[in-house]
């Protein structure tokens, strides 16, 4: 077919025209499109990462972190080598010579798109994904992918190459955490810097699909692209044949940063983040960056964690051997038990001197008995067994333990603590554990502030969340008695008063409405007869302080028990003087912290301060009291629950070596046992008890299964602490006083005298009567100076 040549003619012009037309609409759409971007690139110059809330103890440590996704952002110095080198070679080889996109690249791609009839392969640079990341939606649509393009040549001429790589690898998702730096502690416990060439090729292998090549999720998978990497990396001249193939033969190693820390400070910290979570959302809190400050002193801390560890562990064991995880049963044909059992259950044992782990009995001697803990093998000595003392059957029996088999046989699945490590014989030295069942708390305050340096709130976290010291609610028990007799110093009461320690009886209503006679006794049943007042309180005498009660008034108690900071219900009855309310140990510990705190009732504080991202101030909290009552009816209950310490139930405090005041609790049957002490810096509060109340056995009251914990804790926290004495009001008027309860006169004799202190106005009058006979009994005795013969004869007899 011939075609004339005005047709060529106008065929040219069109498709010139066209072409034109074409361009030029191009142009403006991609003009339009340029529009719709972000008119500059704030938000690469300064990202605005998702940031994990740091919390800090008040000395600034770090303590923990709350996210979603972890991130630690880090500097272009800190990718070593391999790290880059992995990166372009899997994800953008020209990526040093290309302005933001690799045209090669994209031409290749969309033939193999082609090819494919969908969307098979992509051709993104790491300058678009950097975008992709920051600026757009990961949506695969053409609009998005031009804009994609246009943003990354802005980016290209804005920021440097080094810049580039440092915004996408601080970004970039990994499977378990964003950006490398997170990922890299989470994965190998290191630090970027720290990563060998099989760490880096395993973590860009992970880029295509972070979740399903994660190693703990797809350890296969993980490992295949791995060594795609290296085979790149090799293709690109970046490492030798050799290197390519000794790496690619190398398994994979996951390991954690172990934080020892963590279980410590484990209940203060959710405390603080329920709190923040309620406050400032979950978006702000797991992404927002904010630094938050606890009172807690990170040293402390760990000390309250190992304390009340250790003094449940000695309570636990006292209660006796429960036997058992299970006992694996021995072949009856090889007479052995199954070695891929054992592999089972010690697979995951870390041999750590210090910590715990599972093992199998695998033989049994009079002396000791073996154990297998996969890897290594431990000894039990049979010493170290018969501490026990007993074992405890289900339905509560004890079967005293006079051999290693009434505690153990062979199969017995046990949880072992390493001891010692005898690198002769290649074993460890092990000694029984249990977790126990029995729970307690600690919290320790700072009575002046209201600062809760530390609060351990059972024994494991991990093991439950149940936060002991501040929602658990136990009866106090005898430990509320200082409540009652604050309120009778403030009634006109001394500590001399003399109160009456006899047996009473009273009529009460049953839960059915009959008429009940309650005859209450004190602790082993023993009457005094006439008592002081701080005796009754040093000695915990039940009846002097019903009697209390009595005349006080039930209700004036309730009011005053809330004046002190006691918010829980109270019995309206005269048992509410024995402690049979519940009540936390937090509200126990504002009660004392107010007697420490010279009559002021602190405010209890968790969180001191918290900021943004950018290091401005949400909120901070500082130290608030409430005089609730006189700073001498504080001093003065004070110095009766010094006596406590000296003198009563709350001996074992005076190993500390200084000037303490607290006092003991134990309820009925020994199911709740206290100890709430304080020297004039520090108040510790300890609460020991079953969840699922129960008796924990006669003997373990406030003094033996409580107090050791606060003498342990203190111990340590007192280290460098100075001694201090309790302050003393100016109006205090100290008298030398009769154990009669008057004022003693020059006449008594020494052992029938002591100081007391008094608030002003209630100390005792002078008797005329006692001066009298103290003056008549002087001039009898007075020898008379004119006979000095008689004297000289007297003396002489």
């Amino acid at each position: 077919m011939i075609f004339n040549k005005p047709v060529i003619k106008w065929f040219l012009i069109s498709v010139v025209v066209l072409g034109v037309l074409s361009i030029t609409g191009v142009s403006f759409f991609l003009y339009k499109l340029s529009t719709e971007l972000p008119e500059n690139l704030h938000a690469l110059e300064q990202p605005d990462y998702t940031l994990p809330t740091i919390i800090y103890d008040r000395e600034g440590n770090q303590v923990d972190e709350l996210f979603i996704h972890r991130r630690v952002v880090v500097p272009f110095e800190s990718f070593p080598p391999h790290l880059i080198q992995a990166l372009i070679a899997s994800e953008d080889s020209r990526f040093w010579s290309h302005s933001g996109i690799d045209i090669i690249r994209m031409i290749k791609a969309f033939v193999v798109n082609l090819q494919a009839g969908g969307f098979a392969q992509g051709a993104s640079t790491l300058t678009q994904q950097t975008a992709r990341q920051f600026l757009l939606s990961r949506e695969k649509k053409l609009i998005r992918k031009l804009k994609e393009i246009l943003l990354a040549i802005r980016i290209e001429r804005q920021f440097t190459k080094q810049e580039i790589i440092t915004l996408y690898l601080n970004k970039v998702f990994l499977g378990n955490a964003e950006g490398v730096e997170a990922s890299a502690q989470d994965y190998f416990g290191k630090h970027t810097e720290e990563l060998s060439l099989s760490d880096c090729a395993m973590l860009v292998g992970l880029l295509p699909a972070p979740s399903l090549y994660a190693p703990h999720v797809n350890p296969e998978l993980a490992l295949r692209q791995r060594n795609r990497v290296l085979g790149r990396m090799e293709e690109e001249g970046f490492i030798s044949p050799e290197e390519q193939e000794m790496t690619s033969n190398q398994p994979i190693k996951l390991s954690k940063i172990y934080d020892s820390t963590s279980e410590a400070t484990a209940y203060f910290v959710e405390h603080a983040r329920r709190y923040l979570i309620e406050k400032y959302g979950s978006e702000k809190l797991y992404n927002g960056g904010m630094k938050v400050y606890l009172t807690m002193d990170l040293d402390y801390q760990i000390a309250a964690h190992e304390a009340l560890q250790k003094g449940i562990l000695e309570l636990d064991k006292r209660q006796g051997y429960l036997g058992p995880l299970k006992t694996l049963e021995i072949d009856p044909v090889t007479g052995r038990l199954s070695s891929k059992e054992i592999e089972k259950i010690t697979r995951k044992n870390h041999f750590t001197l210090g910590d715990t782990v599972e093992g199998v009995i695998i033989s049994i001697n009079k002396n000791h008995a073996l154990v297998s803990m996969g890897e290594q093998t431990g000894i039990l000595e049979w010493t170290d067994l018969r501490t026990w003392g007993n074992r405890k059957l289900p339905d509560g029996t004890r079967i005293p333990i006079e051999k290693i088999e009434d505690m153990l046989s062979i199969g017995d699945v046990i949880q072992v603590t390493l001891e010692d490590f005898d690198t002769r014989q290649r074993l460890f030295y092990l000694s029984l554990h249990q977790e126990p069942v029995v729970n307690g708390a600690l919290l320790a305050m700072v009575p002046q502030t209201g600062n809760v340096i530390a609060m351990s709130g059972g024994y494991s976290y991990n093991n439950s969340q149940f936060n002991r010291a501040i929602q658990a609610k136990r009866q106090p028990g005898s430990s509320f008695k200082p409540i009652v007799y604050s309120a009778a110093l403030d009634a006109g009461y001394t500590l001399a008063t003399s109160l009456v320690d006899s047996p009473i009886a009273y009529k009460t209503k049953s839960a059915q409405n009959l008429d009940e006679i309650w005859m209450p006794t004190n602790y082993g049943n023993k009457l005094l007869g006439e008592v002081s007042l701080k005796t009754a309180l040093v000695k915990s005498l039940n009846l002097p302080t019903i009697r209390l009660v009595r005349e006080l008034g039930p209700e004036h108690i309730i009011e005053y028990a809330k004046k002190l900071g006691i918010v829980s219900e109270m019995n309206n009855n005269l048992t509410i003087g024995l402690g049979t309310l519940s009540a936390t140990l937090l509200e126990m510990n504002t009660v004392f912290a107010t007697f420490a705190n010279s009559g002021k009732r602190p405010k209890p504080i968790f969180i001191s301060r918290v900021e943004d991202r950018n290091g401005e101030v949400l909120e901070e909290y500082h130290s608030e009291s409430i005089q609730v009552i006189s700073e001498e009816t504080a001093f003065l209950m004070t110095t009766a629950l010094r006596e406590v310490v000296e003198h009563g139930t709350g001996w074992r405090a005076r190993t500390i070596g200084r000037p303490s005041a607290g006092k003991t609790g134990t309820t009925n049957k020994s199911i709740d046992a206290w100890y709430l002490g304080y020297i004039p810096q520090l108040l510790t509060g300890i609460y020991v008890g079953y969840d699922a109340p129960q008796p924990m056995g006669k003997s373990e009251s406030g003094s033996y299964a409580a107090a050791p914990i606060w003498v342990e804790f203190m111990k340590k926290a007192t280290a460098n602490m100075r001694t201090e004495q309790f302050p003393q009001p100016s109006s205090i008027v100290t008298l030398k006083i009769h154990k009669t309860g008057r004022r003693a006169s020059p006449c008594d004799p020494a052992d029938e005298t002591f100081y007391e202190h008094f608030a002003p106005g209630t100390e005792p009058p002078v008797d005329p009567q006692q001066s009298r006979f103290c003056e008549l009994q002087q001039s009898v005795n007075t020898p008379n100076e004119e006979s000095p013969q008689e004297e000289e004869i007297d003396l002489q007899l």
